[in-house]
């Protein structure tokens, strides 16, 4: 073989050599400038499966707010409510994987109905993966203002007849079985498809007592209508001055909370997550939200991921113990 062929021969290799490593570089570059793209033009829907003026649809707004200011991204609102936050939990479980379809979740959605519709839920938690932690409030105990008791158990085992107590959702209804198991008194658990009519009736005389989320609660408190018995969990809430916890009457182990999460369906791309995550560290700490939560008693919140991921582990075992206490199954 020639000088000149072994020549032509090497440069041959070498600039297959150097055009495969353009076209590897190439290939990488593609694939970050992609990751970096998310979100293109098409808009982020996010799903809030309760009806139009809850919390979740108001704490969704606050969110889609975020996500303009930090990825200028536009973001749709779509309420779609029924079976107990079921169907739009289990719509957002079925769509695609790409990061543009974001679910409100809740603690009926994405913990109590795990454990309550166990053998008939059309989605399983590995479905919808944690973005963020967004809202986490005490469920709160409420009576009349001319009712008698100050405590939990003067006012349930010192009335007359059944107590009716009031529920609106999954998490309440459990609530109401429970106080029943744990302060021996003879409740009857009275459902309704919301908390704010379930408020309305205790105000109307119909009820003894309801649960309530503060943010449903507080329009009731403004009037003096509706007055505060007992807190679940273990915190206190500065718009409830000198309201104990159930522990600290005397029932312990009574923890119920409101809640509203972020979750994407499983599958979504790390890169979509973080960013989605990083709006929600934005909605958090702006002055807006922080008015917002301090209205509606919320708690502070860790707004981190490997958070989001550990709480809703927590609620999810924490339901699961409370369904079979209380026998609730659906």
């Amino acid at each position: 073989m020639g000088c000149d062929q072994r020549n032509k021969q090497s440069r041959s290799g070498l600039l297959m050599v150097v055009g495969g490593l353009f076209l590897s570089v190439g290939c990488m570059a593609g694939q970050a400038k992609a990751a970096d793209g998310w979100p293109r033009d098409k808009p982020i829907m996010i799903v809030v499966p309760f009806g139009a003026g809850s919390g979740s649809e108001v704490n969704a707004r606050f969110y889609a707010k975020a996500l303009k200011e930090t990825l200028n991204a536009n973001a749709v609102v779509l309420s779609k409510p029924g079976a107990a936050g079921m169907i739009g939990a289990g719509f957002v479980a079925k769509a695609a994987p790409d990061g543009y379809t974001v679910l409100m979740g809740s603690g009926t959605a994405n913990a109590a109905n795990y454990a309550i519709y166990k053998d008939s839920i059309s989605y399983k938690p590995e479905q919808l993966s944690p973005v963020a932690m967004l809202y986490v409030s005490p469920v709160v105990l409420f009576t009349t203002k001319d009712r008698e008791g100050k405590s939990v158990k003067q006012f349930l085992t010192g009335s007359t007849g059944n107590v009716n107590c009031g529920s609106g959702n999954t998490v309440t209804e459990v609530a109401c079985e429970m106080i029943k198991l744990r302060s021996n008194a003879d409740t009857v658990t009275v459902q309704y498809k919301g908390t704010a009519q379930s408020l309305l009736d205790l105000v109307a005389g119909r009820l003894s007592v309801s649960f309530a989320d503060m943010a449903a609660a507080m329009p009731f408190l403004s009037n003096g209508s509706v007055r505060a018995v007992a807190i679940s969990g273990n915190e206190h809430l500065p718009t409830l001055e000198g309201v104990k916890t159930f522990a600290e009457q005397g029932i312990p182990d009574f923890d119920f909370r409101s809640w509203n999460g972020l979750f994407v369906p499983a599958g979504t791309p790390p890169e979509a997550i973080k960013k989605l995550n990083k709006a929600a560290q934005v909605m958090l700490a702006s002055p807006e939200w922080e008015q917002q939560r301090k209205q509606n008693s919320g708690l502070k919140v860790d707004p981190s991921l490997e958070y989001a991921r550990q709480f809703v582990a927590n609620e999810i075992a924490l339901w699961n113990r409370y369904a079979e206490e209380t026998g609730i199954k659906k």
